[in-house]
C-alpha cells in the first residue's frame, strides 16, 4: 500500500477533473448517459463522428467511421478511480445516442435512444442491466399495453414500483407526453398524451426531469431550433393529473439579480436535504452559447440560486451528470465549444453539493492519501479497521447486487 505525500483538502462546491488511476477510460464522447450507485459510475452509448485515428480499435471495434456511436458499457470504481470495459455479450442496441438512463437498486435502466443518421431509427425498448463486475448481458423487457413510441432525447426515472418516461423526439416531432410502464405486471399505460391545448407545456428533448413526492417538474430543453426557459417550469402532479406551469424565483443575492437561462443538453441531479429537494443544473445551450454554470434550485420555494463557487473548467453540452447517494455529482464527456470548431472530451469531473457526513471526508482522505487502497484484500482492509461498508466500495460482495427489483420483476 502506497501513500501520496501530499496534504487532503476537503473542498465541497468546488469542481475538479478526476485523475483516472486505469491505463483504459473511454473515449471523447457526446450524446452518452450516465448514471451511478455508490460504488460506480456507469458509463453507456455515446457518439463521435471525428475520432483521431490513433484512438480507433481495428481489433474488434467498437465504433467505426461508418457507424460512430459508441457500442460500449463502461464502469468507473469512484473508490480506486479505474474504470473498466464490459464487454456486452447479449442485446447491445443499435441506438446508442441520447439514450435515456437510470439506476434502479442494483439495476441499470436504459431506454429510447438514436442511431445515425439521427431520428432514423429509434428505440422504445426498455433494456436493464444487473450490475456486476463481469461481461453485461442486457436484457430486453417483455412488455405489454400502450408503449410509448420510439423516440430519443427523453428523461426517465423510477418511482413508487413503475418507470416513467416524460418528452423526447423522433427527429421530426417533439412532445411532453408521459407513459408509466409498471414494473410489476410490465403493462405500459399512457399517464398524459399531449392535445394541443392550452396549459400544456411544448414538446421538448434533452430536457431534465425531477421529482418531489408525486410531482414531476420539467427542466429547460428545447427542439432543434429552441431553448426553454428555466424560469417556467412545467409541473405535472400524478395525484390529480394536471400540469401547471410554475414561475421560480430569480438569484436576488447577488449584487445584480440573476436568472438561469433558457438552456437544452445540460445535466440536472437532485439531492434530498432537511430543507427538501434540492436539482442542479449544469452547462447546456440555448442554440448559440454554450454555459459552464451551475445552478441550484430548492423546489420548496421554487428559488433559484447561482452556485458562484461551482463552475465547470470549460463551458459544456451534451454531457452527462449523475450524484452519489451522499452528495457528490459526477459529470463525463460532452462538447466543449473551441474558437473554430467543438470538441468532445472523456473527462470525469466531481463536486461535492453539500457537506457530507465526517466519515465520507474521512473516506475521502483515506483513498486520496493511498490510491493503491485497493490493492489490499478485503479481510487486510477489514483488519485495519475500515468499516465494511467502505471496504464493499473497492470490494464489492455478491450480497451486495441483490435488489428489490428482482422480486418486483420477476428476474432471475
Amino acid at each position: 500500500m502506497t501513500s501520496c505525500a501530499r496534504d487532503f483538502l476537503f473542498e465541497p462546491f468546488k469542481v475538479t477533473e478526476v485523475e483516472f488511476r486505469s491505463s483504459d477510460s473511454p473515449r471523447p464522447r457526446s450524446g452518452h448517459r450516465v448514471a451511478c450507485d455508490d460504488y460506480n459510475v456507469y458509463c453507456f452509448g455515446g457518439y463521435n463522428p471525428s475520432l483521431p485515428l490513433s484512438q480507433i480499435q481495428r481489433n474488434n471495434p467498437t465504433w467505426t467511421p461508418a457507424r460512430p456511436l459508441f457500442k460500449e458499457l463502461w464502469s468507473f470504481n469512484i473508490s480506486s478511480r479505474k474504470w473498466k470495459q464490459h464487454k456486452v455479450t447479449e442485446n447491445m442496441p443499435e441506438e446508442l445516442a441520447s439514450n435515456a438512463m437510470c439506476m434502479n437498486g442494483r439495476y441499470l435502466m436504459i431506454f429510447g435512444g438514436t442511431g445515425a443518421p439521427f431520428g432514423n431509427k429509434c428505440s422504445n425498448d426498455v433494456i436493464i442491466w444487473k450490475t456486476c463486475s463481469g461481461d453485461a448481458k442486457l436484457k430486453i423487457l417483455k412488455v405489454t399495453g400502450s408503449r410509448p413510441p420510439g423516440q430519443y432525447g427523453q428523461s426517465i426515472l423510477c418511482h413508487d414500483g413503475c418507470f416513467y418516461t416524460i418528452g423526447g423526439t423522433n427527429g421530426f416531432a417533439y412532445n411532453c407526453d408521459i407513459y408509466r410502464l409498471d414494473l410489476r405486471t410490465m403493462v405500459w399505460e399512457p399517464v398524459f398524451v399531449g392535445t394541443g391545448q392550452d396549459g400544456e407545456p411544448l414538446g421538448r428533448y434533452r430536457h431534465e426531469v425531477v421529482r418531489a413526492n408525486n410531482k414531476l417538474y420539467i427542466v429547460g430543453g428545447g427542439t432543434g431550433e429552441l431553448a426553454f426557459e428555466l424560469m417556467e417550469i412545467p409541473m405535472y402532479d400524478l395525484d390529480t393529473n394536471t400540469w401547471t406551469i410554475l414561475m421560480p424565483k430569480a438569484d436576488d443575492t447577488l449584487k445584480n439579480t440573476a436568472s438561469p437561462l433558457p438552456r437544452k443538453c445540460h445535466s440536472a441531479v437532485q439531492i434530498e436535504t432537511e430543507s427538501g429537494v434540492q436539482v442542479f443544473v449544469t452547462g447546456g445551450t440555448d442554440g448559440e452559447s454554450v454555459f459552464e454554470d451551475v445552478w441550484r434550485l430548492n423546489i420548496a420555494d421554487l428559488q433559484w440560486h447561482l452556485m458562484q463557487k461551482t463552475v465547470l473548467p470549460h463551458p459544456l453540452y451534451f454531457h452527462s451528470s449523475t450524484v452519489t447517494s451522499y452528495g457528490c455529482m459526477y459529470v463525463f464527456g460532452g462538447i466543449e465549444p473551441k474558437e473554430d470548431a467543438t470538441c468532445r472530451n472523456n473527462k470525469l469531473y466531481k463536486v461535492w453539493l453539500c457537506i457530507p457526513k465526517l466519515s465520507e471526508i474521512c473516506w475521502e482522505a483515506l483513498i486520496n492519501l493511498f490510491p493503491t487502497l485497493d490493492g489490499e484484500n478485503k479481510t487486510n482492509l477489514l483488519h485495519m479497521g475500515i468499516p465494511r461498508h467502505f471496504v464493499d466500495r473497492l470490494h464489492p460482495e455478491s450480497g451486495i447486487w441483490e435488489t428489490k427489483f428482482d422480486s418486483q420483476c420477476n428476474i432471475k
